[in-house]
């Protein structure tokens, strides 16, 4: 019922690994009308790779009554970037741009020296800069001053910029998501319950006492 009223958007997260295999954890994620996280589903990964991830998208659609959600933020995740084309072409693939500062502070943080860095240059074009001729200008820009026009990683984002920057995300129906700290606050929550040495049986078992505990 919960996925039927709040399911437009969701978020995915395999960040968390727990149990005693030491699996990934990746969970399901909404906003509800009250903007309380709802939790829809979630699974232990033995892998993450391209198949397995349209098995386990395929089989939460079939739980959900095929019901394909509007958006969908995940992390860069190459491998659940090609299973969301597969099985959900018309959904939009939204970036979750928590995640991908994070990825700035990593790879980029050199190349921006100043006040504010990498957060502070970035920040204008995740969330500020509306138009697209504005926002290619503004680009060009910061590679020219800081001399990046060769970096990698800011190629690479560029490369994908329509599933980050505000300019082309902005008309996309997201209920106000544009990261998946959702289901990083949700993870917090698991290690209060959730101990490694627990097989997989009781791990879903203490996982439904936190989905409880969340209602």
């Amino acid at each position: 019922m919960d996925y039927g009223h709040f399911g437009d958007v969701i978020s995915f997260d395999i960040t968390y690994k727990t149990n005693k295999e030491n699996q990934s954890f990746g969970v399901f994620v909404g906003l509800n009308h009250h903007r309380e996280t709802v939790i829809f589903g979630a699974a232990l990964m033995y892998d993450e790779t391209v198949d397995l991830f349209i098995w386990l998208l395929e089989t939460f659609l079939q739980a959900m009554s095929e019901k394909t959600p509007k958006t969908i933020l995940t992390d860069q995740d190459a491998a659940m970037t090609k299973a969301i084309s597969h099985v959900m072409p018309n959904t939009y693939h939204r970036l979750c741009t928590w995640h991908m500062m994070q990825n700035a502070l990593k790879y980029v943080n050199v190349v921006f020296r100043g006040p504010g860095g990498v957060k502070s240059i970035l920040s204008k074009f995740i969330d500020d800069i509306e138009e697209e001729n504005q926002f290619l200008i503004a680009w060009n820009e910061m590679l020219e001053k800081y001399n990046a026009q060769n970096n990698n990683w800011l190629k690479s984002i560029f490369n994908i910029r329509e599933k980050w920057a505000y300019a082309y995300v902005r008309h996309v129906w997201s209920t106000g998501m544009k990261s998946m700290q959702l289901s990083e606050s949700f993870n917090a929550n698991l290690k209060d319950y959730l101990k490694s040495d627990l097989n997989v049986e009781q791990f879903f078992m203490h996982f439904g006492r936190v989905v409880n505990d969340k209602r």
